[in-house]
């Protein structure tokens, strides 16, 4: 299985992707903000990053620009609750997919499935 960073400022939802994704037997690296998330993508091998976009601090957006600046092939799964239209332009920067919150875990496997299986 895959080794997993999760990016969410909100305990309650990186707890969430958390047991979803450790369910499935992903392993899980987690941040709190985008400042973590960014020190743990330095410390850890990892082969996917699931980050929420609007965050305080380091944003979503920020994040993906400066993951595929320093790897270009990381994989990126963006998720968030904002308007339809602002998903689209997250995935116009870089990420593979997109997730709009709230999601049934179902919709979550499959797009992390989608993603880890993409060259």
């Amino acid at each position: 299985m895959a080794r997993i960073l999760v990016i969410e400022d909100d305990a309650s939802n990186r707890a969430l992707l958390e047991r979803i994704l450790a369910a499935e037997g992903h392993s899980i690296v987690a941040a709190e903000n985008g400042a973590v998330g960014l020190a743990q993508l330095a410390q850890n091998e990892v082969d996917l990053v699931v980050t929420d976009i609007v965050m305080p601090g380091i944003e979503g957006v920020e994040i993906i620009r400066e993951i595929r600046r320093l790897l270009p092939d990381m994989k990126i799964i963006a998720v968030s609750g904002a308007h339809p239209l602002y998903l689209e332009a997250v995935s116009r920067l870089g990420a593979n997919a997109v997730l709009r919150k709230p999601f049934r875990p179902a919709e979550l496997r499959e797009i992390v499935t989608r993603v880890l299986s993409e060259p």
